[in-house]
């Protein structure tokens, strides 16, 4: 194939800007490419064609340069030991020392249990479970959300329900109690003090859910806001967990009446099968006689169906209920409340 047709190779255009720059300038980029480009680079300066013997050509390199530094690229975060390299280069050793004593003790303060975040929250949980809930509740409000659900997920229900509770009143202690207690943390995770336990992600949700179940709106709300942050399909399945389809039984009247309002009968008619005669009972009580007279009229029709097929239509009645939940329009029955008459 003809390389002209081709257009210059990278390497050529490169060479061609350096070469068309003063020669201080051009040494000064040179010395920032990697060793591997540079030869490459080299050979094109001394090969050049008439490629870019016309102005015109030049202007349209720099356009196409300015167009390039300016797009949008993706960039990863540097590694201490890369962003030590550009700060020496610009500010010298002791310079870029001063800059990262700097970063870290912005970070300290910022995030004074970040050290501790570095541990798998199955081991921190088995420290911290020998600890007041006050002082779990202190650690737990100023870690990840994501390590700190994962934490309060390995307690049992009534230190975990204890533990959110009073995340959600907590008053922080000056930055330097702060950094005391988190150095005793490392210090025992370091120490091997709490086997490190295999916890079931679904059962570690699970239990979420379930806990959240007991506490007020505004905390369960807070804490999965704070959640959804770091990780939304996580929040999605904890959701799910907070209202199941065994939950349908304990829906009163008018909830239940606008759950089903959206659910067209060839679903209803399909979730229905199989299924626990409580939840059935409540559904089929809070259906007009026409309505009901058509969902088990279908339900019969339909014959045996796959479990998947049954489970797909529940998750179809789930979502209108977690729908309803998310606008405010339906507040499930929360753990420990009375009913009244």
């Amino acid at each position: 194939m003809d390389e002209k047709k081709q257009g210059p190779t990278g390497a050529a255009r490169a060479a061609a800007f350096l070469l068309s720059i003063d020669r201080v300038s051009a040494q000064n980029v040179i010395k920032h490419l990697d060793e591997g480009v540079v030869s490459e680079v080299a050979a094109a300066m001394t090969e050049l064609g008439d490629e870019f013997t016309d102005s015109a050509q030049i202007d349209q390199l720099y356009r196409d340069l300015v167009l390039a530094i300016n797009s949008k690229h993706g960039v990863q975060a540097a590694g201490e030991d890369e962003l030590r390299g550009m700060l020496e280069a610009a500010f010298g050793p002791d310079g870029a020392q001063r800059t990262l004593d700097s970063i870290h003790e912005r970070r300290r303060h910022e995030r004074p249990f970040l050290e501790v975040e570095a541990f798998p929250p199955e081991l921190v949980s088995t420290v911290l479970v020998d600890e007041p809930p006050s002082a779990v509740a202190l650690v737990l409000t100023h870690v990840d959300p994501g390590i700190a659900a994962g934490v309060i997920s390995t307690f049992d229900d009534d230190f975990a329900l204890e533990v959110v509770t009073r995340m959600a009143t907590v008053v922080p202690p000056g930055i330097e109690t702060l950094h005391t207690i988190a150095t005793q943390l490392v210090q025992k995770l370091q120490s091997g003090r709490g086997a490190q336990v295999a916890v079931d992600t679904s059962a570690r949700l699970r239990t979420i859910a379930e806990m959240l179940h007991y506490t007020t709106v505004e905390t369960e709300r807070s804490l999965l806001q704070a959640l959804e942050n770091e990780d939304d399909e996580m929040v999605s399945e904890i959701r799910e967990y907070m209202f199941t389809w065994a939950n349908l039984s304990q829906v009163d009247k008018r909830s239940m009446q606008k759950i089903l309002a959206s659910i067209d009968t060839r679903t209803l008619a399909v979730a229905l099968k199989a299924c626990p005669a409580e939840v059935e009972d409540n559904v089929i009580a809070n259906l007009s006689e026409r309505v009901k007279d058509m969902v088990l009229e279908e339900r019969e029709l339909a014959g045996p169906v796959p479990m998947p097929e049954v489970e797909a239509a529940r998750q179809e009645v789930l979502r209108g209920v977690h729908a309803l939940i998310d606008s405010g329009e339906f507040q499930p029955m929360r753990g420990g409340a009375d009913l009244v008459s």
